[in-house]
């Protein structure tokens, strides 16, 4: 993980066609982004979507921001792709009128970075390709959003710098990565505490032993193995230096990690896919959960990565997305 860094971005929309979302905010936005890449940058568009069955999926951006692939990938020829979204954190609110501000978040990894145009352009697209469900208000057209601003930050410094400006079109490449030593340095400052909190801030989807982890029975050990496996196929596929560690070890001083306060809940939701046409199960866990340890060190730089990566199923759509204190 030494080469692997992070970008985030905080984009901000303004309103121009009332929008309506489903209760998940993520999949709404990341399809819409997903279909806007496609249409504006897709060579092959008789694949329908399909990237495994375009002849240039190798070379081509939209399949590595939409459908990384790779046969030769532990964990199934879907490798995880290179960003995620980070959804509104508004509460239940789901429409928002013209004039009005949406505000989101999107994170590139690694390699990634140099495809920024592309996602740039994507974002642009909100205005014409539309944003949510279809509503009357509209004359049953989705809404639309324009983009006002975005802006790369660095939670771990503080810093913030403009990439888009408001009445601007020249694009700043954001140079404010998340890097690995400024990871470690924040788990240097942690590493004496007994106690960290979890917040999951958006539905977290986690499967152990091919089994849903429900309320209660989420465990480092258990979020660990599945974090593992994320930053082992970011660093894979986007960085030049794979993800290498005792995961057995790790695991097992995990499972040695107690839980002092468990208040998660269940969230039932669904997203529907236009391109499967069908709405395919997202839900997850919710809350906080308060862990104890005798050390963290081993964990802290994983669990402090899991932040800015998120964890478990459809992390691009947003899911998995925690903080710690």
């Amino acid at each position: 993980m030494h080469d692997f860094t992070a970008y985030r971005l905080v984009v901000e929309g303004e309103v121009i066609a009332s929008i309506a979302l489903n209760e998940h905010k993520g999949s709404a936005l990341r399809g819409a982004i997903y279909h806007a890449l496609r249409r504006r940058f897709c060579t092959v568009p008789q694949a329908q979507g399909a990237c495994v069955r375009c002849p240039l999926w190798q070379a081509c951006p939209v399949c590595t921001l939409v459908s990384t692939l790779d046969s030769n990938n532990r964990l199934g020829a879907d490798a995880a792709r290179p960003y995620t979204v980070q959804p509104p954190l508004d509460g239940d609110r789901l429409a928002y009128a013209p004039g009005e501000r949406l505000t989101f978040g999107l994170t590139l990894y690694a390699e990634a970075m140099h495809l920024f145009p592309y996602v740039v352009m994507a974002l642009y697209g909100l205005e014409e390709e539309g944003l949510g469900r279809r509503v009357e208000a509209n004359g049953w057209r989705r809404g639309a959003l324009r983009i006002a601003a975005i802006h790369a930050e660095n939670p771990l410094t503080g810093d913030r710098v403009a990439v888009v400006r408001p009445g601007e079109t020249l694009v700043q490449v954001p140079d404010l990565g998340i890097t690995h030593a400024q990871v470690l340095a924040r788990a240097a400052a942690l590493q004496a505490v007994s106690e960290l909190t979890l917040t999951l801030q958006t539905p977290t989807r986690l499967i152990h032993r091919q089994v849903l982890v429900k309320p209660g029975e989420l465990t480092l050990a258990v979020l660990l193995a599945r974090l593992f496996d994320r930053l082992e196929s970011l660093a894979q596929h986007f960085s030049d230096t794979p993800l290498r560690l005792p995961y057995r070890q790790l695991l097992e001083q995990a499972g040695r990690a107690t839980t002092v306060r468990d208040d998660t809940r269940w969230v039932e939701l669904r997203s529907y896919s236009t391109r499967q046409r069908r709405a395919t199960p997202i839900g997850g866990l919710m809350g906080r959960i308060t862990l104890a340890c005798d050390d963290w060190r081993p964990f802290l730089p994983w669990l402090l990565w899991g932040q800015f990566t998120h964890v478990g199923k459809d992390a691009v759509k947003g899911n998995g997305w925690y903080v710690i204190t």
